[in-house]
């Protein structure tokens, strides 16, 4: 039978390529080979990334699953997805392991941990597409309550943790979806002028370790010997690998600040320096320039579709790309305080990549569809 679901996807496999998005597929995998060549180089020449590939692999094998799954699926999985990733959210606070005064990841066999907010900021966007997607435009302020209070519980559980880096992703995924919802920016700006209001009495619950990044970030242009050999360890030799690429790069493997084993986390946040001095300016900017073309491509084919649920998957893996490329750069720029993000299909997270499958699974299953109707309504054109 014909809609044999995941059975009849599976064992067809052209037929369903060859109504997908052929686009973010290319560049996803451009960008997942740039990221081997870099884990390549940061492991040293002569040691080749086996654990980095096998976790590319295992995003490989979700995406598949993910693509065979079929967009209704996913839209009427949404809530159960969502309650499930709350539920790991809270597990995790509990049972989970503590590295660095954090409780961040739950050991599973074998030496594989499971980031429960990296899987939340999946089970957030789906929510957030079925919200919008069955509800009118959301031209009132109380409107926007209900997916505030959606968005508003996984992010506090995630500073919990704390991880304010990774809750940090959570608010522009909620105003990016509710902007493209056709929010008025009047009704919107009170969701950036809260936090910022809130932000003195924040500091309150915030660890003396985020302070200190705050006070060094903001005075990173006069810090003494000692800072820099400190708490401004991460941002100093950051900026310096950037600096040292020049135009043209040092050459694959030549950084000495990758190669000396100078720059911290280069295998995860902090890629972005390797890149940069390795490759130089043109290199970086190229890097950018491609990441950049697999944001556009998938606002471009969310415009495709006039169900509304569709849209606003396709843009919200648009969205969870977009955010982590600016906030992660920013990070390794100075431009913002120094916080953990990883840069999705390049970085060593594990998490991060199953996650970075799923979500471009779930773009290739829409983008595969006939055009079903998901949602309860029209998207108002």
């Amino acid at each position: 039978m014909r809609s044999g679901g995941l059975r009849w996807q599976l064992g067809r496999p052209w037929r369903f390529l060859r109504k997908s998005d052929w686009l973010l597929l290319l560049i996803a995998t451009l960008l997942a080979m740039v990221g081997i060549a870099m884990q390549w180089s940061i492991s040293g020449v002569q040691r080749f990334p086996e654990a980095h590939v096998l976790r590319l692999g295992v995003a490989v094998v979700a995406g598949c699953f993910a693509a065979a799954w079929g967009g209704r699926r996913w839209r009427n999985s949404s809530i159960p997805i969502y309650v499930i990733c709350l539920g790991l959210l809270i597990l995790v606070l509990v049972i989970g392991r503590t590295t660095n005064n954090a409780r961040r990841w739950i050991d599973l066999f074998s030496g594989f941990k499971l980031q429960p907010s990296e899987v939340a900021k999946l089970g957030l966007m789906l929510m957030l597409a079925r919200w919008f997607g069955d509800r009118p435009r959301p031209e009132t302020f109380k409107a926007l309550l209900g997916p505030a209070a959606l968005t508003a519980v996984p992010a506090v559980m995630v500073m919990l943790q704390p991880d304010l880096g990774t809750a940090l992703t959570f608010g522009p995924m909620f105003l990016g979806m509710a902007w493209l919802a056709g929010a008025p920016w009047k009704n919107l700006k009170w969701f950036l002028l809260v936090p910022l209001m809130l932000a003195p009495f924040a500091v309150f619950g915030v660890e003396d370790y985020q302070l200190k990044r705050i006070d060094i970030w903001w005075r990173q242009d006069s810090l003494s010997t000692e800072e820099k050999a400190d708490a401004g360890y991460h941002l100093w030799h950051s900026k310096l690998a950037i600096g040292t690429g020049g135009t043209w790069g040092t050459g694959w493997a030549q950084g000495p600040e990758n190669q000396l084993d100078r720059l911290p986390e280069r295998h995860n946040d902090f890629i972005f320096p390797v890149i940069a001095e390795e490759q130089g300016f043109v290199g970086g900017a190229g890097f950018l320039l491609l990441y950049g073309w697999l944001v556009l491509a998938a606002f471009a084919a969310a415009r495709r579709y006039r169900d509304p649920f569709s849209r606003f998957v396709i843009a919200g893996v648009g969205l969870h790309f977009a955010i982590h490329l600016l906030l992660n750069v920013a990070v390794t720029l100075g431009v913002v305080p120094t916080t953990g993000l990883p840069l999705p299909l390049v970085s060593w997270g594990g998490t991060s990549m199953l996650v970075s499958g799923l979500l471009l699974g779930m773009a290739l299953a829409i983008g595969a569809s006939k055009g079903p109707v998901f949602s309860n309504r029209a998207f108002e054109e």
